[in-house]
Order: structure tokens, then sequence, then C-alpha cells
């Protein structure tokens, strides 16, 4: 029955965690979208998306009535790991601003390499391959992300940026399984963490300003932008994390990118040539490979060492 629930417990995971990379690559197009559609500059869209994702899930929460109260000082955690996420958001708003976004997704998807170093440091159980899992998402990525025949421009904020939001995102998934796994109420948990990053992104109005969309349509796509691209996503990521672990979880988030691409193909009318879907079907064997792998006991878990 152990072994059933333990299966049940990471399918479940995984569809949570596959469900956050597919949003997250949709918020990648919408970006683009609202960008090429309305006037407004893209560090306001990352104070308008947790400032719509934040209040959309609270009313879904008057649906779910809560068995227990969440104690306080998880609600003052919940809201600190808020405001990293919205660190690692803004860091990617301006990065991105700066490097092409191929070199982008190459640096920042170091963060599941960083997550699994964070957990073996702090002694926590990774899966056994991912020596070989973590390096051939790392090929793949690199295989959909690159052009191999363009020349490499390098700017240096931009670089150091984007090691910023790897660096962040890294803490991030590390802090979100700890804090959420004592938090009974997870839906509730994440509309907590929901609502940190939207005063994170408040609190810079007076730094950045706002603006708002000049149509109907823009409208519409900031609302998607905000449920679709950040509060499904987020709040799915944040169970799946809790259910499967920040090593694994940090891994199949690599699938993001990939997605991301085949969704341009589709919806932006962007080409996909022979490196790139080589480069996808590696990530998703890799993200396969390592769901298929057992983790390693902890060196101070209950199991003691692993022999």
């Amino acid at each position: 029955m152990k072994k059933q629930h333990r299966m049940n417990k990471q399918h479940l995971g995984l569809i949570l965690m596959v469900t956050a990379a597919v949003t997250l690559a949709s918020a990648t197009i919408l970006i683009k979208m609202l960008t090429q559609q309305t006037s407004i500059p893209p560090q306001h869209l990352a104070i308008w998306r947790f400032s719509i994702a934040a209040p959309v899930l609270w009313g879904v929460g008057v649906f779910n009535r809560p068995k227990t109260a969440i104690p306080r000082v998880s609600i003052w955690r919940l809201l600190g790991l808020g405001c990293v996420f919205a660190v690692a958001s803004f860091s990617a708003i301006f990065a991105i601003n700066r490097l092409p976004s191929s070199l982008y997704v190459i640096i920042v998807y170091v963060y599941p390499s960083l997550v699994v170093l964070l957990d073996l440091l702090i002694g926590k159980p990774v899966p056994k391959l991912i020596w070989l899992g973590l390096p051939l998402t790392f090929v793949g990525l690199i295989l959909v992300a690159f052009d191999f025949g363009s020349t490499l421009a390098v700017d240096r904020v931009g670089f150091m940026i984007t090691l910023i939001n790897a660096v962040v995102m890294a803490i991030y998934m590390v802090l979100s399984e700890k804090i959420l796994s004592g938090v009974s109420e997870k839906f509730r948990g994440s509309n907590w963490m929901m609502t940190g990053a939207m005063l994170a992104g408040l609190a810079t109005i007076p730094l950045l300003g706002i603006s708002t969309p000049d149509s109907t349509k823009g409208w519409l796509l900031l609302l998607a932008f905000g449920i679709l691209g950040t509060a499904v996503p987020i709040s799915t990521m944040n169970l799946g994390v809790e259910l499967l672990g920040s090593s694994r979880g940090s891994v199949i988030m690599m699938l993001q990118p990939v997605v991301a691409v085949l969704l341009s193909t589709l919806l932006l009318d962007e080409s996909l040539n022979a490196q790139q879907w080589i480069g996808g079907l590696i990530v998703i064997f890799a993200v396969a490979l390592l769901q298929l792998s057992k983790d390693n006991a902890a060196r101070n878990g209950e199991n003691g060492v692993h022999g």
C-alpha cells in the first residue's frame, strides 16, 4: 500500500509539474504577443501578472474552505517566498532585455543543477541517475535554444542578471518544498505566496511606474497572462515540488523552453528545424529517465547512508 501511495504521489506530482512547464511556456508566448500588440513595457507585465494572479487565486479559494488555519509564522514565510519569486520574475525580464533569448535560456536553466547541488549539500535524496539526466537535459536545451550559425554576443550585465535569476530560482525551488511541506492547506499556501509576489511587484511602481493596455484585446491577453501564465503554473509548480521534491521538479521544468519553442511554431508561425526537434526529444527522454530513477537515500534521513 505504501509503494502504491508513493507511486500515485509521484504520478500526481509529474502531472502537476508538466502542467506548470506547459503553462509557463504559454506565458512566454503571451509576453511576446503583449509586447508586440500593446505599449506595455516588459517590467510592467511583471507587476501585472501577480496583481491579477493573486486576486484570482483568492477568488477560487472562496469555494475551497480550509479545514485548518495556517499559522501566522507560516504566512510570513509564504509571503517572503513570494518576494523571492518576484525577484526571479523581475530579473528574468531585465535579463531578456539585455541578452538574446537563446543565450538567456541556456544560462538560466543552470538552476536545476544548482537545485541538485543544494539538495546534496543539505543531505536530501536526489534521483540516482541525476548525473546522466542533468547533462542530457542541458545538451538538449542547447540544441533547442542555440543557433550554432549565429554570432554570440554577450552583455556582461545581462549575463550577471541571468545568473542571479538562476540562483534565485534554485533557492525558490528548495525553499518552496521546505515551506509548503509544513503547510497542510497547500492551495491556501500558494495564495499567500502569490500575495507576497504581488506586494513585491506593487512596491516597485514608484520606481518603475505602471501602464495599462489600450485595447480590449490587450486586456484579454493581460488577463490570460495573469491567469494561465502565472496563477496556474505557480500553483501547480508549488504543489508538484512538494510531492516530487525540488530536484525532480526542477528538472521537469526544463520542458518549459521546449514547449515554448513548439508553441511558437504553432501560434507565431516560427519554424522548427531538425536540431531543435532532436534537442526537444533529448530533454523529454532525460526527464522520463529521471522520473523512472529511484532516489538515493538522504544522508541524514531515516534510511541512513546509502551504500
